[in-house]
């Protein structure tokens, strides 16, 4: 096995510019058997402008053969930092303060009843709001197990650093099913924001209903309606597709689910493929 340091003397006859700098990630691609390295070329500035996939006997493989490289161990990079970012990331859905909706939900009932009739005319509103609370309170578990699954893969490739194919393929599935859930919360968090001022005008302010009234105005605030916002205009980026029109019922979530996992490969082959120069052009 080439040290680092010999891979990189590999790859500098595929340089583009004389002051390219050459990054051999700490992580090996496991493809059939044989393992790669992966190899960035980045400018003055540290911005990737060339990708190259090495074998660790120093030999360059054929162009497929680098793809799978270059995507398992960029998609690897990419979701572990996503996985670290304690703003807009992992972790930020781990500190949310989730016994607010059982708070919520134990208001609603207490108000308006355990079970709500559909001749209420707040069924679908309360049913909803309900359904919501229920949602974040279940999902919240499974975010925990996910981040710790996470965890454990991340420091097992530290100790390994041989990135075998069914370890990507798992990790993937966790930030594909995280992104899942986190569009049906937000889906219909967004949803209830808007049936939020139809439910307070029957709550008495003072009261039995002072509690639930104050909460309801809480939940109806610009920021969080723009933190929902916000998550469903940059989860699926346009060009892969619309997800404006989709609900959160069953169909439409797998629709959501089909649009994330395909978003991957087609910006994996429209941004990082053009890239690779596993072509014998040097």
């Amino acid at each position: 096995m080439f040290s680092k340091l010999r891979i990189k003397k590999v790859a500098k006859p595929f340089k583009k510019n004389w002051y390219e700098r050459v990054e051999v990630s700490r992580h090996l691609a496991d493809v059939e058997g044989e393992h790669y390295h992966y190899v960035l070329f980045l400018n003055v500035i540290g911005i990737p402008k060339g990708a190259l996939a090495v074998r660790v006997d120093g030999s360059i493989p054929d162009l497929d053969t680098a793809k799978q490289v270059v995507f398992r161990v960029s998609s690897y990079n990419n979701i572990m930092r996503f996985a670290g970012k304690s703003k807009d990331g992992m972790k930020d859905i781990l500190k949310r303060p989730i016994k607010t909706m059982r708070t919520v939900e134990n208001q609603v009932k207490e108000y308006f009843g355990e079970v709500i009739p559909v001749g209420n005319p707040l069924h679908k509103e309360l049913t909803l709001l309900i359904d919501l609370c229920k949602t974040m309170q279940d999902n919240q578990p499974k975010f925990d197990h996910m981040f710790k699954e996470i965890c454990e893969i991340g420091g097992s490739q530290d100790r390994n650093k041989v990135l075998k194919a069914e370890t990507f393929e798992r990790l993937h599935d966790i930030f594909i099913e995280w992104h899942v859930l986190l569009y049906k919360e937000q889906r219909m968090q967004l949803l209830n924001f808007y049936d939020l001022p139809l439910i307070q005008q029957h709550v008495d302010k003072g009261g039995k209903g002072k509690k639930l009234y104050k909460t309801l105005g809480n939940m109806h605030t610009e920021k969080r309606k723009k933190s929902f916002v916000n998550f469903l205009d940059g989860v699926i980026h346009n060009e892969v597709g619309d997800i404006s029109r989709l609900s959160y019922a069953p169909e439409d979530v797998n629709i959501f689910r089909q649009l994330k996992i395909k978003e991957g490969y087609q910006r994996f082959e429209t941004y990082l493929v053009p890239l690779i120069r596993n072509k014998g052009d040097k």
